[in-house]
């Protein structure tokens, strides 16, 4: 996110007026100079996390009142120049993050295309749930000792724990969207 998208100040502002507090009496609260009060709230200058604790104490609310506009978008553009294609873990593989410049998200897509192989595994390291949705191409998913066949439009919800093998099944081989729990944060 860039930085003229932040502005944490006219939050602060706005919650301190409709709670009629005056510059002077957020400034006795908190210790923090009227005129720096007013510098953060006109965007001149921006808050330190210590001064941002301090206000947000002062009113009785998370110093993450402030921030929700800044850090939880109710949506967030993700151009497709963001996103990057990457080899992935495996030869023949490789990725593309949808969901590149997205702040504190909730989820991570990506699409992985992979060429005639044997077999490949998706990333184990996140330990979160999956989604595996099959865009082109047709491929096989082995958990445990399950076999799903997916062709294009068809998709498989896979828990944390469940191991993944991937096959493909095509000569052209597979393009699958991959949708990824991320941690609470």
């Amino acid at each position: 996110m860039k930085a003229p998208d932040i502005d944490v100040g006219s939050k602060i502002r706005a919650y301190r007026e409709r709670n009629r507090v005056t510059l002077k009496q957020l400034s006795s609260l908190t210790g923090i100079a009227a005129s720096n009060l007013s510098s953060i709230e006109l965007n001149k200058s921006s808050p330190t996390l210590n001064t941002l604790l301090k206000i947000a104490t002062a009113f009785g609310v998370k110093a993450g009142t402030f921030l929700d506009g800044v850090l939880y978008r109710k949506a967030v553009l993700c151009p497709a120049a963001d996103g990057e294609v990457v080899a992935g873990l495996h030869p023949g593989v490789s990725e593309k993050l949808l969901t590149a410049g997205v702040t504190m998200n909730r989820m991570e897509a990506t699409i992985v295309i992979a060429e005639p192989l044997p077999s490949f595994t998706l990333d184990p390291s996140t330990g979160t749930d999956r989604l595996v949705y099959c865009l082109e191409g047709e491929l096989t998913v082995r958990v445990d000792e399950e076999s799903f066949d997916l062709r294009p439009g068809d998709s498989l919800y896979l828990l944390a724990e469940a191991p993944r093998i991937l096959e493909t099944r095509t000569l052209s081989g597979a393009k699958i969207l991959v949708v990824t729990a991320t941690e609470a944060r």
